[in-house]
């Protein structure tokens, strides 16, 4: 037997999918016990390892981190077996579905799809108008399991529009709150999505001379900010205190942007006033040292940035591809607090560009600091 027959052979006996590779190693070496000294071990492992990959039998780490290089030629740390042929399913027994499902009597679906279906089709042909109750006691009631549903909106009877939260299964969402704080009267609620960040404004806010100017300041961010941000709504209608003007501050990153178009699109979709960057913090942010960071292609840049004002927008984007971005922490409290003064009012402060702010260019990393002879 080869080196080859012999790793296959260990590998068909192995209950894991994935094997060290030196146990495949000590099994050529027990087949061949002039192995283990030969100076052309490592070539003939090698060797062998790749025609177990070529006959399909095992597939190699695609990584770096998967190989052992502290010799040539190199050698996997450890191989895959590819995994064992599913056997083909029954399609299950044709169901009698209420009118309201009767697309499940069209389509193919799976064992799964009809196990979700059973429950939702008898809690409509017993409780056609069931009251509609959050999500995570209809899934208890359903299926004796509270978190059953918890990602039903993903189901592709659910993206497909076949399957509805409120007509058939009677339920609707309950998020996480939107975590809110009325420092004021003022109707507008400004939303930061870092816990340094949200502190120091709320320390600032929190002792504003002029009440009459402070609003709501929110804590979110990723994906709690944009499911939460429905139940804003209902802080508005419990204190009676309505917004007119929705802002958010988030970090100047691929993520953070993205989080805010996805934040926007949620907050136009339940009626909420539309979501605008909080422009005078983000201008205050951009004059201060960035910090590193894998640079992003051009064109992602350019999409995550045009949540911005265009002047915001076009510095946001070079800064990504350059390998840099912004967050919160480096726009600390001293300076927050020397940026929002009580001698002006206070939405413009936050919500608009106001006079040009020179950039810190001496703390900037020294390849983006200024040529002295006028290059970059």
């Amino acid at each position: 037997m080869t080196a080859t027959d012999h790793m296959a052979a260990f590998l068909a006996q192995q209950p894991c999918q994935r094997v060290d590779f030196d146990a495949l190693a000590g099994a050529v070496d027990a087949g061949d016990s002039s192995l283990a000294t030969s100076p052309r071990r490592r070539r003939i492992l090698a060797d062998a390892a790749r025609a177990l990959a070529h006959r399909g039998l095992a597939t190699l780490p695609k990584g770096n981190d998967g190989w052992d290089y502290s010799a040539h030629p190199p050698l996997p740390r450890w191989v895959k077996r590819p995994p064992a042929a599913r056997r083909p399913r029954h399609q299950p027994a044709p169901h009698a579905y209420v009118e309201q499902l009767r697309f499940a009597t069209t389509l193919r679906l799976t064992a799964g799809d009809h196990a979700l279906l059973g429950p939702v089709n008898a809690l409509l042909r017993d409780q056609p108008e069931a009251e509609i109750i959050p999500v995570a006691d209809r899934s208890y009631e359903l299926y004796g399991d509270e978190k059953r549903l918890k990602n039903i909106e993903r189901h592709h009877l659910v993206t497909k529009g076949l399957l509805d939260l409120t007509v058939h299964l009677r339920a609707r969402p309950t998020p996480a709150p939107l975590a809110m704080y009325e420092l004021g009267p003022a109707p507008w609620l400004l939303i930061v999505e870092n816990t340094a960040a949200f502190t120091s404004l709320r320390e600032i806010l929190g002792t504003w001379p002029d009440r009459s100017q402070v609003g709501w300041l929110g804590f979110g961010e990723g994906d709690h900010l944009i499911a939460s941000l429905p139940t804003a709504q209902a802080s508005f209608r419990e204190r009676d205190h309505p917004v007119d003007t929705l802002l958010l501050y988030a970090d100047l990153d691929l993520k953070g942007l993205c989080c805010a178009q996805k934040a926007t699109e949620r907050a136009h979709a339940v009626g909420l006033p539309p979501l605008q960057p909080a422009a005078g913090l983000y201008q205050a942010l951009l004059t201060r040292p960035p910090r590193s960071h894998p640079p992003v292609a051009a064109d992602d840049a350019h999409a995550a940035a045009s949540w911005l004002p265009p002047h915001l927008a076009a510095p946001v984007a070079q800064l990504f591809t350059d390998g840099l971005v912004l967050r919160h922490e480096a726009l600390p409290l001293p300076q927050l607090r020397s940026l929002l003064t009580p001698n002006a009012p206070l939405l413009p402060q936050i919500r608009d560009i106001g006079l040009p702010i020179k950039p810190v260019i001496s703390q900037l990393p020294s390849r983006y600091a200024p040529d002295p002879r006028g290059r970059r």
